[in-house]
């Protein structure tokens, strides 16, 4: 039998009309029997991650290939209709992965929030105070996911101080009837770096380290990430390199690379959701999307920049991660990403929500805003661990910076947003161009939210 952690007592009772901001829901376990002691508070940032693990549009499942979903780089092989709508950008605001996506990230920020009002009744002690660090940084990345899918990147927009072109934030314990309104970009992306850096003040950088949880040096990889979302070159640059430095983490091998996809807590991995055997999405896994036997819709694209790169340059480690297949016995061989092979059968994959090389490519793409001569030493860090008989380069532009991304980071939700944050277009599978600022580069806001909160604006062209 599954074991319910305490955090999802904690929203028993929610009301099913409306998945925004209904944080304290009237059969919530009462304060006193809540969370009275740091074994339940670590249940808690438990009861956080843990309702993100098992439904679809979240890090596991459809979420985890989102933005190389929206690219040429990959395909859908057999159409069974899950998440080919992603990739056809035909995902309506009646659509039920938008939806899913709302829902739940918002239910986990109604989780973080409650832990955080009850345990500020517990006696301060290190474990609290790193405990607390890890919801505030859990509330950061939600919203900051939330802003990815349903608002602009600020770097994209004319104005981040316009009415509504944010999200609805969540950060503190509201009435079940509250119906909230969408704050500006600004305001959205000031709370997540709030977030994060009250993490950063509360966590021990020496914390012993444990899959599935954050850490010091997950907050500040984060908040560098979403620094670079906003602009802020020196500030990303600045917490990237101490995440470098400091974190005691290493790039993969080229020995290693090849063998590390089905191992928890490796080298590289800051920061990956905890997926296991009784808690995973099943057929809406990273896992089923990315293999013929599955939904097979997160295939390579053989025509694509990414594919005709990896099969040309096999002295490349990374080209040993394409896998072949058949959606049957009489189709021709299809080619999917390697990186989700499962560890107790295919639905069981950890997504990596941050590693270490792509801190190397925030430090990258900062440097080469910033016109700084040191963005070449981080593509060549990355390069000489993946390719043999690499030779350094002197420079580096900002399309070899985004082709990087490309290469280095396929399947792990990156590839659209590195180009749309660089105000540059994506192919889509059907060979359609989209700008950075096309309106379907966001998703609609449910209309089930927007029936109970006529307050909230629908994006532009839902």
């Amino acid at each position: 039998m599954k074991k319910i952690y305490l955090a999802l007592s904690l929203f028993a009772g929610l009301a099913l009309t409306s998945c925004n901001l209904d944080e304290s829901p009237a059969t919530s376990l009462p304060l006193d029997e809540g969370i009275t002691s740091e074994i339940d508070l670590k249940s808690a940032v438990k009861g956080v991650s843990y309702l993100l693990t098992e439904d679809r549009m979240l890090y596991a499942s459809e979420f985890g290939l989102y933005a190389d979903l929206l690219t040429n780089d990959f395909t859908v092989i057999k159409d069974n209709g899950q998440s080919s709508p992603i990739s056809g950008y035909t995902l309506t605001k009646h659509d039920a992965l938008p939806e899913y996506a709302y829902c739940y990230m918002y239910k986990a920020l109604a989780n973080a929030n409650l832990a955080l009002k009850y345990s500020d009744a517990l006696p301060e002690s290190a474990t609290v105070k790193e405990l607390r660090g890890q919801l505030y940084a859990w509330r950061a990345l939600l919203h900051f996911d939330l802003a990815r899918m349903f608002a602009h990147i600020p770097t994209t927009v004319a104005d981040v101080n316009a009415k509504g072109s944010g999200i609805v934030l969540s950060t503190q314990v509201l009435p079940v009837d509250f119906k909230g309104t969408r704050s500006t970009l600004k305001q959205t992306y000031d709370q997540i770096i709030a977030d994060f850096t009250e993490a950063v003040k509360l966590m021990d950088k020496d914390a012993k380290k444990e899959t599935g949880f954050l850490n010091y040096y997950a907050a500040l990889a984060l908040r560098a990430r979403a620094y670079l979302y906003m602009g802020e070159n020196e500030k990303a640059l600045a917490d990237a390199k101490e995440v470098i430095a400091d974190g005691g983490y290493e790039l993969y091998s080229i020995k290693d690379y090849a063998s590390v996809w089905n191992k928890e807590g490796t080298s590289e991995s800051i920061f990956e959701l905890l997926i296991t055997s009784n808690y995973n999405p099943q057929r809406n896994g990273i896992g089923y999307y990315t293999d013929a036997s599955g939904y097979a819709e997160c295939g390579f694209n053989t025509a694509g920049k990414l594919y005709k790169y990896l099969t040309d340059n096999p002295e490349d480690v990374r080209s040993n991660l394409i896998k072949v297949g058949k959606v049957s016995k009489t189709a021709a061989d299809s080619y999917y990403p390697a990186k989700y092979p499962g560890r107790e059968g295919i639905y069981v994959n950890n997504p990596k929500i941050i590693r270490l090389s792509e801190v190397y490519l925030i430090a990258a793409e900062a440097s080469v805003k910033l016109n700084k001569d040191d963005a070449a030493s981080y593509i060549n860090a990355i390069e000489r661990n993946r390719v043999t008989g690499y030779q350094d380069v002197a420079t580096v532009d900002i399309d070899d910076v985004i082709f990087e991304y490309e290469k280095e980071l396929f399947a792990e939700n990156q590839i659209a947003f590195a180009y749309w944050r660089n105000k540059k277009s994506v192919t889509n599978r059907l060979k359609k161009v989209i700008d950075y600022d096309n309106d379907r580069t966001i998703l609609p806001i449910p209309q089930r939210e927007i029936d109970y909160n006529p307050a909230l604006e629908q994006n532009h062209g839902y």
